[in-house]
Parts: structure tokens; C-alpha cells; sequence
């Protein structure tokens, strides 16, 4: 039995349960999200997947008869394997009992893709019918990704007499009409084979990915997964207050908010950073606030929120004093909070938005829209 699943260390899930070390299904679901752009909403903020770059290999399941295409068998699978992914075979497994045929169906179903070689034999058979053809309508039954490769008609006119099986020549016939309610493909040799089933997998794996084998190291931590539900369920609850927002014509913006983005508009980055000059349009808080919420929103460091100011404002001169001082004032408004975590002999604080803040962002944009409405009027 051909098997190089078996290198892989772990199993696979279709569940959020956290990845044991090894290679395993994972949810996919999550890390795409993980990877996807910022919010748009712009209250929360879900960075792109930096450092966690996936390469997906794909499990394919190899059938034909085998001592009349072995070294076809041999091609196909290098060339799966020169394809980055996973081939299964069941060649070496005398499948000769129910037991061992319900083991079949199990490799199958683990199975991406599964590939079909015909050539002019029919293969062993059980109770009439040739365990080729049972493990191809399997397949198709369990809706995996099918393509067989069928032996050309000038092909079939030159093979081997002694890799034909004359007296099954309908069967043959049968079973190559039945491939033809899939994607089919035709050969007239090894090296033709090869190439057509790297062809065919390239195609059908960027046109119809399944889920496939990811390793456990290449995506998010389970910390990393439970911030994301927990932004997840942020970005539900927001968008259900925008939902309520847009039922009515105007957001009535509470006093104290309206109060508060008056002193921040009164506020400039000056007065905490270097770099403007007095000439200059310098930018009050508000903005600086507006600019950075979705790094707050994350959570974040000193260091990010020097580098965030510093990516919107390139002319300012953060440092870790006058970043400190920033955030006091921001905090100060209730618009942020910070908390202290030990990692190991250093303590590092954490700011994030509190829930006041991205309420006031949410207020702050449509409080601008308002008053550029009436200027307009």
C-alpha cells in the first residue's frame, strides 16, 4: 500500500479545536479571516496574517488496475509528489473482504481529489464488478473532485496484447463511459500521462480547492484564534448597531461625545511629539485618534502605537516618553485603557479601545457627515 499520509503527524478537524504540533485539517474558515484586509467597518481591526503564509497540499487518491500500469503508477505519483502534494495508493492492499473494502471507502473519503488511470484491463473483481470501477463511483458518490485518464483510441490500437484483457472488453467499455460523466483526459503514454496529471491537478486545485493539509505551525496560535472569535463577535455587535443606525435618517450624537471630539479637535500632536513646525497644519487628536483606533482596537504596544502615529504622521519624532504621555491623554477621555502583562522577567503594557472608544469612532465619523451636510445646505 502505497501511503505517504502517513507522514503526517497529526488529523484532521473540521472544528475550531486547537492544532497538536504535527500537520492537521484546520478551520479554514478562521484563517482566512485571519488573512483577510482590515475591517471595514472600522471598529474592529483584524490585521493581515503576517508570518503565516499557508501552503495547502492536497490528498489524492491514485486507482487503476496495477500490474499493467505500474510504471505509469510510478509517473503519476512522482509527479504528485513534484506537485507539493499527497498521493494514496491501494495497490499493494489485496482488498478481498468487506472489512477490507469498507477501509478503502474510509482513504477515499479522507481523500481531496481523486484521479483515475484506464488503460485496457478491467481489474480484480467483487461480486461482478471490478474494485476500479467501485472506488470511481465512491468517489463520485462522496462529491470528491474526479478526473480519469483514459487510454487513447490510437493507443489502445498498438498497447501490449499482454496487458489486455480481451474477454472484458464491454466492461472496459463500460467503464470508460462512465468516467465520461467527469473531467476525462487522454494518453498515449507514460510521459504523456505524467504531464497530463500535472495539468489536470494544477486546474482542478486552483479552480475547486478543497480543504486539504496545512502545517499546524504555519497558521494562527489558539490565543491568536480566540482574539479572532472575540473580534468576530465585536464585528457581529457592531453591525447590528449600524443595522439599527441606517433605520433611522439621523444618529443622534450624545452631548458628552460631541463635548469630547470639541477638545480633541482643540488638542494637536505637537504638544506630545516634535517635528511640526508652528507654520505648519498640524493635526489635532481627534484625527490622530481616528488615524490609529483599528491598531488600539488590536491591541497594541508602546512601540505600535509609536509606529502607527509615525506611518500617518511620517514628519513626527515618536519616542517611548512622549508615546506614554499620548496615550495617558487619550485614556484620559476613556477612549482607550491599558493593562500591565508580565512576559517572563519584562512587563509591557497593552493598550485597547474600551468600549466607550469604538462607540466614539463609530459617533465621530457620522458627527463629521452631519456637520459636512450642513455646510453643504
Amino acid at each position: 500500500m502505497l501511503s505517504n499520509s502517513s507522514q503526517l503527524r497529526g488529523m484532521r478537524v473540521r472544528d475550531r479545536s486547537p492544532c497538536i504540533p504535527g500537520r492537521c485539517r484546520l478551520w479554514i474558515a478562521a484563517t482566512k479571516s485571519y488573512a483577510q484586509e482590515r475591517d471595514p467597518i472600522g471598529s474592529v481591526g483584524i490585521p493581515r496574517a503576517e508570518g503565516f503564509a499557508m501552503t495547502v497540499k492536497y490528498q489524492i487518491f491514485v486507482s487503476s488496475t496495477f500490474e499493467d500500469l505500474k510504471d505509469e503508477r510510478r509517473g503519476v505519483i512522482e509527479a504528485i509528489l513534484n506537485l507539493g502534494h499527497i498521493p494514496v495508493g491501494m495497490e499493494l492492499f489485496q482488498a478481498n473482504d468487506d472489512t477490507q473494502w469498507n477501509y478503502i471507502k474510509r482513504r477515499i473519503s479522507e481523500c481531496d481529489y481523486y484521479v483515475l488511470i484506464v488503460a485496457e484491463r478491467y481489474g480484480s473483481e467483487l461480486d461482478g464488478k471490478s474494485y476500479t470501477q467501485m472506488e470511481l463511483e465512491y468517489a463520485m458518490e462522496q462529491g470528491i473532485p474526479v478526473v480519469s485518464f483514459l487510454l487513447s483510441s490510437e493507443a489502445r490500437k498498438t498497447w501490449p496484447r499482454d496487458r489486455v484483457e480481451f474477454e472484458k472488453k464491454d466492461k472496459i467499455d463500460a467503464l470508460r463511459t462512465l468516467c465520461q460523466n467527469k473531467l476525462i483526459k487522454h494518453w498515449k503514454n507514460g510521459d504523456e500521462l505524467a504531464l497530463r496529471v500535472t495539468q489536470a491537478l494544477f486546474e482542478m486545485t486552483r479552480d475547486m480547492p478543497m480543504t486539504g493539509w496545512v502545517r499546524a505551525d504555519s497558521v494562527p496560535s489558539p490565543h491568536v484564534l480566540e482574539e479572532l472569535t472575540k473580534l468576530s463577535e465585536e464585528k457581529r455587535r457592531l453591525q447590528e448597531k449600524l443595522a439599527a443606525i441606517e433605520q433611522t435618517e439621523t444618529l443622534k450624537v450624545p452631548a458628552d461625545v460631541v463635548h469630547r471630539i470639541g477638545e480633541l479637535e482643540m488638542t494637536f500632536l505637537n504638544q506630545y511629539f516634535e517635528g511640526y513646525e508652528a507654520e505648519e497644519d498640524i493635526p489635532c487628536l481627534l484625527d490622530v485618534f481616528l488615524d490609529i483606533h483599528k491598531t488600539l482596537a488590536a491591541g497594541a504596544e508602546n512601540y505600535h502605537v509609536s509606529q502607527a502615529i509615525l506611518k500617518h504622521y511620517p514628519k513626527t519624532k515618536p519616542d517611548y516618553v512622549n508615546t506614554i504621555e499620548f496615550m495617558k491623554e487619550i485614556c484620559s477621555h476613556n477612549l482607550a485603557d491599558s493593562s500591565d502583562i508580565v512576559l517572563g522577567d519584562r512587563q509591557k503594557t497593552i493598550y485597547r479601545l474600551t468600549t466607550y472608544g469604538k462607540d466614539f469612532v463609530m459617533y465621530a465619523y457620522n458627527y463629521a457627515a452631519q456637520q459636512s451636510a450642513k455646510n453643504l445646505r
